[in-house]
């Protein structure tokens, strides 16, 4: 009995705290960008050199990121832990991450979508 006691705090112990990171790149050149603006739940940091990032955050929590860069389409994302709090490579292919820079063929095609999506709301 008292060894099962044990385990179950230490499984508990070890899910408390974890660390999302990832990696943010050019969707058109797949080259890593720095200075990107993420924040997650409220809590801000930003990509260094090579487009990593890294944020302690409260296990079992669904997360908010957002992503921000000047020149850049910001991006929202979703993310819900694993059944340990945690947040498996798997979440986010890796935890790559692409932006579309603003004169991107990909960018003005969403713009695009997103006026025809209004107008047809207000029509």
């Amino acid at each position: 009995m008292k060894i099962k006691f044990i385990l179950m705090i230490l499984l508990l112990c070890s899910c408390s705290n974890n660390n999302f990171q990832g990696h943010v790149y050019d969707y058109d050149t797949e080259k890593p960008l720095r200075n990107v603006s993420v924040t997650i739940n409220d809590q801000i940091t930003q990509t260094d050199s090579v487009g990593y990032f890294a944020m302690k955050i409260k296990s079992n929590s669904t997360i908010e990121i957002f992503l921000k860069r000047k020149g850049y389409a910001s991006k929202k994302l979703f993310r819900k832990p694993d059944s340990c709090g945690e947040f498996s490579k798997k979440n986010l292919n890796e935890n790559r991450i692409y932006l579309y820079n603003q004169e991107s063929d990909f960018f003005n095609k969403d713009e695009e979508i997103k006026k025809l999506n209004h107008e047809a709301r207000t029509n």
